[in-house]
C-alpha cells in the first residue's frame, strides 16, 4: 500500500462499497412477480419457451380473494389508477383495444401481474437461445440470469 492509500473498515467500507457499486433495488410489486415467476419454472420442464408467459401468469391466479388484492395494492403503493392505466395501455399496444373490465381488485391485480410478467419474460437475454421445449438446462439459464439481473434480497 502507498502512504497515501487509506484502509477502510466497518461502515466505512460498507458507505464507501455502497456508494461506488449500487445495488439495484426494485419495488417491492416487481419482486413479487418476480418469486411468482421463480416459483412456477420448475414445473415449466417439455413446455415450449412460447407458453412460458401464459403457464406463469395466465393459467392460475397471482393472488386470489378481492381483500388480498387491495391489500396487495395497498402494501406496494399501487394506485387503482395507475395500475388501470397500465395494464390498459399493455392491451392496447398488444391487441389494439381494450377488451378487460376492471370492476374488482383481484382482476385488477391479476392482469396488472400478467403484464409485469410479459415484460419480464421477454425482456430476458437468454430467452432467444431457450431451447423450444424448455429443458433444466434452459430453467437453469432463466433463474441465473433473473437471480444475476435483480440481485435480489434474499
Amino acid at each position: 500500500m502507498s502512504d497515501f492509500t487509506i484502509e477502510l473498515t466497518g461502515k466505512e467500507k460498507e458507505d464507501y462499497i455502497s456508494k461506488r457499486f449500487p445495488t439495484k433495488t426494485l419495488p417491492e410489486v416487481e419482486i413479487s412477480i418476480i418469486n411468482h415467476l421463480l416459483d412456477q419454472l420448475d414445473d415449466q420442464i417439455d413446455v415450449h419457451k412460447d407458453q412460458l408467459h401464459h403457464n406463469t401468469f395466465n393459467t392460475d391466479y397471482f393472488i386470489i380473494y378481492y381483500s388480498r388484492a387491495e391489500k396487495w395494492l395497498k402494501d406496494n403503493d399501487l394506485s387503482t389508477f395507475d395500475a388501470i392505466a397500465y395494464c390498459n395501455e399493455k392491451e392496447d399496444e398488444q391487441f389494439g383495444e381494450i377488451q378487460t373490465t376492471f370492476d374488482n381488485a383481484e382482476t385488477l391485480v391479476n392482469n396488472y401481474a400478467y403484464w409485469k410478467g410479459y415484460e419480464l419474460i421477454y425482456s430476458l437475454e437468454c430467452f432467444d437461445d431457450l431451447n423450444t421445449m424448455l429443458t433444466k438446462k434452459d430453467i437453469k439459464k432463466i433463474k441465473d440470469e433473473v437471480w444475476a439481473y435483480y440481485k435480489l434480497p434474499f
